[in-house]
């Protein structure tokens, strides 16, 4: 057999599954290597002269694809709880307004629940944080957040249990509050739902991180940017508006959604036993701050604006 004949003949350069040999046969067809395969035996063909570039090509290949693709992200099962009484809260803003009021000079239900760095740093009234999210500045400040946050807090509760939901909210948006006062260099004030409507996007976000690092980008980008481009669409406009309460209600709320989502108790959302009783331990909350920050004593408010 002369030379030329013997670096004719096949010899076989690789072996694998059928999806492997589809993907190395195309690899060889694109650098113009003549091939036979066989993709019932698994086995791939070349003329020995081109065999040893071959192996290369097809090594080269394995090593650049190895971690691909990447595992896929993690998917939170769904809770199903039944409807979030969302219409039960909402419905509750809006008739505690009219009974409280707008935001106007003397307003007794404003001087004891609204946010006031000063009261909340000095004098330790931390009950502000939880009142101020129940009082609105008028009637336009209470329809914006009922329309916004209802839809939002409601995703929120069907995606955690409602009970879930609303126990974890509380806790963030009066972090968002208290990093929003603690950071500035002048006294502030402030009331409205928006900073624990934020905290709601920021924990439905939050919940999508992941630690796997073969998609750390992905998973942390998206829903980074998610709530990002909701707070510049919702949250930055307006003459009343309070960037910084939406800001750090949006960052509280990521924290918060993180806690759950590596803690797994956003899960417990599935035990429908559970979410009467943390749905009542807010409501407690909201009840007891409102409590302490009256004496138990309903405020003296001769007239009501509207």
């Amino acid at each position: 057999m002369s030379e030329d004949t013997a670096e004719d003949t096949w010899v076989l350069v690789a072996k694998g599954g059928r999806t492997e040999i589809a993907d190395w046969s195309l690899v060889l067809s694109a650098m113009g290597i003549d091939q036979q395969r066989d993709s019932r035996t698994g086995v791939i063909l070349t003329r020995k002269r081109d065999a040893a570039q071959a192996m290369r090509e097809i090594e080269a290949f394995r090593e650049e694809n190895l971690y691909w693709p990447p595992p896929p992200a993690v998917v939170r099962p769904a809770v199903r709880t039944g409807n979030p009484p969302t219409l039960l809260m909402f419905g509750g803003l809006i008739i505690f307004y009219w009974l409280t009021g707008p935001w106007v000079q003397g307003n007794p239900w404003f001087e004891a629940g609204a946010v006031q760095s000063p009261a909340i740093l000095e004098r330790g009234e931390w009950w502000r944080l939880i009142t101020a999210l129940t009082l609105h500045a008028d009637q336009m400040h209470l329809v914006g957040n009922c329309v916004i946050g209802g839809v939002i807090v409601h995703l929120l509760c069907k995606a955690v249990g409602y009970g879930m939901g609303w126990f974890v909210l509380l806790p963030a948006a009066m972090t968002g509050n208290f990093f929003n006062i603690i950071l500035r260099d002048t006294p502030h004030y402030s009331v409205g739902f928006s900073t624990a409507v934020f905290a709601a996007i920021g924990i439905l976000c939050g919940r999508q991180l992941n630690n796997s690092a073969s998609t750390i980008i992905r998973q942390l980008v998206l829903p980074l940017g998610a709530g990002i481009g909701l707070l510049a669409m919702l949250g930055s406009e307006g003459e009343r508006t309070d960037f910084g309460a939406h800001l750090f209600g949006l960052a509280a709320g990521l924290l918060y959604g993180l806690l759950l989502q590596i803690t797994d108790l956003d899960l417990l959302g599935s035990r429908r036993g559970l979410q009467p009783g943390l749905f009542l331990l807010a409501l407690f909350l909201i009840v007891f701050s409102w409590l302490l920050a009256t004496g138990g004593e309903y405020p003296v408010f001769p007239f009501r604006g509207s």
